[in-house]
């Protein structure tokens, strides 16, 4: 039987002691892969906000609001379409030919004959809320009573002009 072999008395196996550290002499220097992996991460993020800034709001510009850049036409003025009709009714109650300050320079005849018409026949009219049929035109249904009771209805057309006025542009009657 073979038994472990033992130290003599008094020593000591060898122990790993790290090698001594004198004065004046450097420390090795350590690695710095890790300032080298901070700077890249932060380089290539930096270039990606760039990258985002540069295609959001310039070229194609996702970010950014594409409304015309053109003169805006103000909404249209429905109290307007009313007073052009109040216009219309006061001309068949007092004088037919006055229509004519309502009507729009090209329709001025037809819509003085509509007036006409409905004056010799003795219209009483009420005109109803204006209502808006494209961006720059509206319709006013008047509607009322003739001599001898009966029903009259006179749709007015009234559109906005280039300088922003208001006028009749036609009408369409049955009485």
């Amino acid at each position: 039987m073979t038994y472990p072999q033992q130290q003599p008395y008094g020593q000591y196996p060898p122990q790993q002691y790290p090698p001594p550290q004198y004065p004046g002499y450097p420390q090795p220097p350590k690695k710095g892969n890790g300032l080298l992996i901070g700077l890249l991460a932060g380089g290539a993020g930096l270039l990606l906000v760039v990258v985002f800034v540069i295609t959001a709001f310039v070229a194609p510009g996702f970010l950014v609001s594409h409304r015309s850049k053109g003169p805006s036409t103000p909404p249209l003025d429905l109290n307007s379409g009313s007073v052009a009709a109040g216009k219309f009714m006061l001309a068949v109650m007092g004088s037919p030919d006055d229509a004519g300050r309502a009507a729009c320079a090209a329709d001025r005849s037809q819509i003085v004959g509509i007036a006409r018409r409905a004056s010799e026949a003795g219209a009483n009219l009420t005109a109803g809320e204006p209502v808006k049929t494209l961006d720059d035109q509206m319709t006013v249904h008047l509607t009322g009573t003739a001599d001898g009771g009966r029903p009259v209805t006179i749709d007015l057309t009234v559109k906005r002009e280039t300088d922003g006025s208001y006028c009749i542009s036609s009408a369409t009657s049955s009485f």
